[in-house]
């Protein structure tokens, strides 16, 4: 791929204003007239330019289906289409992040809360795409009467969660927010080690109603489960996994990043517009039956597939989430803004280029309006 002159300026202007964002917070002018800007514009334009043909080692946790946009760029052949040479690897997170940090990995598709801690700990990183947005449901017993809809609501319930699940996140910085405490004198919250544990728990009464991810719901419904919210309901979007990127990737290989970008949303693309030809080959990847996959990748006439894959950044939704995090003390307050390892200048890019091949379609120009929303 050529950057072309409309996708360079672009992807330099975010960079710019990106760069201006860290410098006010951290206490600078923020001037783009001073010397120290433009040389940090200058280098931002020149490593925007090169990096082209580099092999990207990108991981993936799993067989989740909740990277479809992926998976199905991968098997319909885009990335060697846009001449990307991409090795994928199936990595836990902890592994992942770890080589990360290092530049052993380029890319890492999954997670959003190691990114932020490893950020706030002056190890630097990028979220350069999306991966998921929201995810969490809310569980409780078919008997469950009580409406969820305010803070206020929650006081006096017992809520279980577990610890990765990053909607419980959000949803506990909302209630602390508000005014709750959220240490058991106004909620409880009980950690379990995973979301069948969850479930079970809620069953037999050891929790009011629990938080496990997007189709749990769906399957546990025959089971005296009900879905009686989302945490996007009440908190809005929030960002899950993310497209994360090493810095020695970000710096060295950024040209490589927009062919891989350019692929993924063309994956995206299939994924929203022919889910005939979407699941099979989720069902293929996933080894999971085909009415879970559609159910948890779609939904059904009775129930909602809360999970959204677009690779959009949403850069604003990311920062606001690195400030939930210090919420709930899972970042300390005083660790380093996130703003300038928050960029979206990658998919802006390839977004651009996607649009210049098909300027007059409609799927394009939809992302290009919701960028602009997404990433202040």
């Amino acid at each position: 791929m050529s950057l072309t002159r409309r996708s360079f300026v672009g992807a330099s202007m975010v960079a710019a204003a990106a760069a201006m964002s860290g410098a006010a917070l951290s206490g600078c002018s923020g001037s783009a007239g001073t010397a120290a800007s433009e040389k940090k514009e200058e280098a931002v334009q020149e490593f925007m330019t090169k990096g082209k043909g580099q092999k990207l080692v990108c991981g993936r946790r799993g067989k989740l289906f909740k990277i479809a946009p992926s998976v199905i760029a991968e098997e319909l052949g885009y990335y060697k289409e846009e001449g990307c040479d991409v090795e994928f690897q199936i990595v836990e997170l902890a592994e992942a992040f770890a080589s990360l940090s290092t530049g052993n990995l380029d890319l890492m598709l999954m997670g959003v809360v190691q990114t932020c801690e490893y950020i706030a700990k002056g190890t630097p990183m990028y979220i350069i795409g999306g991966t998921v947005l929201n995810g969490t449901e809310i569980l409780a017993k078919e008997d469950f009467a009580a409406k969820l809809e305010k803070p206020e609501d929650f006081k006096g319930f017992n809520i279980g969660f577990h610890r990765p699940e990053t909607g419980q996140m959000v949803l506990r910085a909302w209630l602390k927010n508000a005014g709750l405490d959220i240490d058991g004198k106004d909620v409880t919250f009980t950690p379990l080690d995973d979301e069948q544990s969850l479930v079970q728990a809620t069953l037999k009464g050891e929790v009011d109603f629990c938080m496990c991810n997007n189709a749990f719901g769906y399957v546990n419904r025959n089971n005296g489960i009900k879905v009686v919210g989302t945490v996007k309901d009440l908190c809005g979007d929030y960002p899950c996994c993310r497209q994360n990127a090493s810095e020695k990737a970000f710096k060295e290989k950024y040209l490589s990043l927009v062919d891989f970008e350019i692929a993924l949303l063309r994956g995206y693309k299939v994924f929203k517009t022919d889910p005939d030809t979407a699941v099979p080959i989720m069902v293929k990847y996933s080894e999971q039956p085909e009415d879970f996959v559609r159910a948890g990748l779609y939904g059904t006439d009775d129930y909602e597939a809360v999970m959204n894959l677009s690779p959009d950044p949403c850069r604003t939704a990311v920062i606001a989430f690195y400030e939930d995090l210090k919420a709930v003390e899972a970042i300390e307050d005083g660790a380093p803004a996130v703003e300038e390892f928050v960029s979206a200048d990658v998919y802006r890019t390839a977004l651009d280029t996607l649009m210049e091949r098909e300027p007059e379609e409609q799927f394009w120009k939809d992302l290009d309006a919701a960028f602009a929303k997404n990433n202040a």
